[in-house]
């Protein structure tokens, strides 16, 4: 039987995000966009499970491995119908593999180092899973940072929220995009570094069911992609998707949760490479 000299399956092959290139940390450079997987447990959480996040993200970042894959034709932009040029997307996304498990204390040690160094080399950690605890921890991490912070419950009122689970989001929904976008503007200090949490719950309440958090409230699909498409052309220091239970009950359910949440992601990515055109002149278009 020959050698296949065909691209591998789909489903085949080493297990890494959207199949990036796997790297060594030493050989991050600045620019780059790298992907490290937290597989740990969130105890205050109601269930377990939290801990195969960042292997099913990657799983459902298959379906886009082709984006990096020099090989193949370029993505389109199906509203702008043109052709998005990903040339560098396979030399400047890369994946780190994930934290060794371990005790809580050396996790939140290693994860702290290691946000360190990715944010000297200039480079932005895409790290999949975790929960607020290591949240925090990325945050200290970053000195003098500002974090914005997708769904989840209002910790801190210094931070940016996008559709947070508290009474006054109808408040935030009056405002419509453009006024969003102007206070966030007007909020960002590009001279700190910058901290996304990308959280499950910031998505509408017909899919609450998806993660442990369910919430009244909440953005389409469409609305979150624009915001991380308007957060990606800051300087990110890492963005970290938390919520994702892929445990619950209800496979097709679960399945819809990691799309939407790799889904969005890919507009962060695309952005904060410089891969599409300013989202707030196609919102202004349309509107």
């Amino acid at each position: 039987m020959p050698l296949r000299s065909a691209p591998l399956p789909r489903m085949a092959g080493h297990l890494s995000f959207m199949r990036s290139q796997s790297k060594e940390i030493c050989d991050v450079k600045s620019g780059d966009l790298v992907v490290i997987g937290l597989p740990f447990e969130d105890t205050n959480a109601p269930h377990a499970g939290q801990s195969l996040a960042s292997r099913a993200l990657r799983e459902t970042s298959v379906y886009f491995g082709w984006h990096a894959n020099p090989q193949f034709s370029h993505p389109v932009d199906i509203d702008a119908r043109e052709i998005i040029q990903t040339d560098g997307l396979h030399e400047r996304l890369c994946d780190l593999g994930d934290i060794p498990i371990g005790d809580d204390k050396k996790s939140h040690t290693s994860l702290r180092e290691l946000t360190r160094q990715i944010n000297r080399i200039g480079a932005c950690a895409i790290m999949l899973g975790g929960s607020d605890q290591m949240s925090d921890t990325v945050q200290s991490s970053l000195p003098k940072s500002q974090k914005v912070q997708l769904g989840g419950i209002l910790r801190n009122e210094n931070d940016f929220h996008i559709a947070p689970m508290q009474s006054d989001f109808n408040k935030i929904c009056k405002l419509n995009m453009s006024e969003q976008f102007n206070n966030f503007s007007q909020w960002r200090d590009s001279s700190k570094p910058l901290f996304v949490q990308f959280d499950l719950s910031v998505f509408e309440t017909s899919l609450s069911v998806l993660c442990d958090q369910p919430r009244l409230g909440g953005c389409n699909l469409d609305t979150v992609t624009k915001w991380l498409s308007v957060i990606g052309k800051q300087k990110v220091s890492a963005i970290m998707l938390t919520g994702l239970n892929p445990d619950r009950p209800g496979m097709g359910v679960i399945k819809v949760g990691q799309r939407l949440m790799v889904t969005s992601l890919l507009a962060f990515i695309y952005s904060r490479l410089g891969f599409e055109s300013d989202p707030k002149t196609q919102i202004q278009r349309k509107m």
